[in-house]
């Protein structure tokens, strides 16, 4: 009995052991196997690093979109005045930046007071000599005070009428409407002047019949062009020799003065932009768009980023009148086509023009005189 049961604890203790020889064969064939996958040929050999070690930059990393709008600015500058080798001809219906250094064609124009009679008998004028002529007439017409009274808001105009001895009579409309027992409804001569500019050539004067030969006018002369440095212009050893102009001949469209001369040169340069390939991945060229809203106060009642700009560039303009030769700086006073616009940028204040709208073009604000 004794010898069945030590038979039986026996067997227990042959299975343990067969199981710990089998996990032990298993273990060791694991990281046998293991080591033999970690072992390399031919095997790595370790280099001691010279000092000091040179960084290589990944060339395919994007750039930020700030850099990318600099980079774009700077490019855009340097193309609204490039070098010129040769003159620049200013004319009304392309307005250029410039720089400082440039030489310049504007009209050679002398403004005299005159008559067609005295014209004709200049010996320097020829038959081709282009003149524009500058006169009034007087334009007499029926009408009424009650038909002035209803023509005219502002009723301290000056009208000079005829009184029933021909005589002419010049005082505010509600001077002649509060006069008593005075009938608003009854026939009256109002005398009126009429501008007028008249653009011919120095032959065909003798062809005018509605001017008096003898009657004194203006006459803007063209003699041709002439060539002028704008340095000379501007006399100013302060400026340095990167600085910019942006000209703009005056016309008879300037009807927003000089600050929308300078915002409509703006918008449209900017507007326009540069052609260029490699900036960035999915553009061609290089430009700002400043909308028609972005000079107006913003709600606090301050200026905007690009009014302050205007405001400031319209109190330090240039104003060079090619007909007398004289410079001026007052905004008030322009003439069509006597007049050259010169207003002065860095290249630093253009940039960041540039880049002002093009980064609010990013963020996708709608109007940009609103805002900080």
């Amino acid at each position: 009995m004794s010898s069945n049961r030590t038979t039986l604890s026996i067997v227990p203790a042959l299975l343990a052991l067969a199981v710990l020889l089998l996990v032990g064969f298993l273990l060791f064939s694991d990281l046998k196997i293991s080591k033999t996958e970690q072992t390399l040929n031919p095997p790595i050999k370790i280099i001691t690093p010279q000092l000091p070690l040179t960084v290589i930059d990944d060339e395919n990393t994007t750039a930020s979109s700030e850099a990318v709008i600099e980079k774009e600015a700077t490019i855009f500058i340097e193309s609204l005045a490039e070098k010129q080798d040769k003159s620049i001809t200013i004319n009304e219906n392309q307005d250029q930046f410039v720089r400082l250094d440039s030489t310049i064609f504007l009209p050679a124009l002398e403004k005299r007071i005159t008559t067609i009679e005295e014209l004709l008998a200049d010996p320097n004028i020829s038959a081709d000599t282009i003149l524009t002529l500058h006169y009034t007439t007087d334009l007499v017409q029926q009408t009424t005070l009650a038909e002035l009274s209803d023509n005219y808001d502002d009723q301290t105009i000056l009208l000079t009428i005829l009184d029933h001895n021909g005589k002419p009579q010049t005082k505010p409309l509600f001077e002649y409407i509060n006069q008593q027992d005075i009938d608003l409804t009854a026939s009256i001569t109002l005398l009126t002047q009429q501008k007028h500019s008249l653009q011919i050539t120095a032959g065909e004067l003798t062809s005018i019949q509605d001017i008096d030969h003898t009657t004194t006018i203006v006459a803007t002369i063209n003699h041709g062009t002439q060539e002028l440095s704008l340095n000379k212009i501007i006399q100013s050893a302060g400026l340095p020799d990167n600085a910019l102009f942006y000209l703009h001949r005056v016309s008879k469209h300037d009807q927003q003065g000089l600050w929308g001369i300078i915002q409509t040169g703006l918008t449209d340069k900017f507007r326009e932009g540069v052609h260029i390939e490699g900036i960035a991945s999915n553009k061609d060229s290089v430009q700002a768009i400043i909308p028609a809203d972005a000079d107006e106060k913003l709600r606090s009642g301050l200026s905007s980023f690009l009014g302050k700009i205007l405001n400031n560039k319209v109190n330090s303009s240039y104003i060079y009148n090619f007909s007398t030769h004289t410079m001026s700086h007052d905004p008030d006073q322009i003439y069509p086509g006597q007049q050259l616009i010169m207003i002065h940028f860095s290249p630093q204040e253009l940039s960041r023009i540039y880049q002002f709208f093009s980064d609010k073009r990013n963020q996708g604000i709608e109007t940009f005189a609103i805002g900080n």
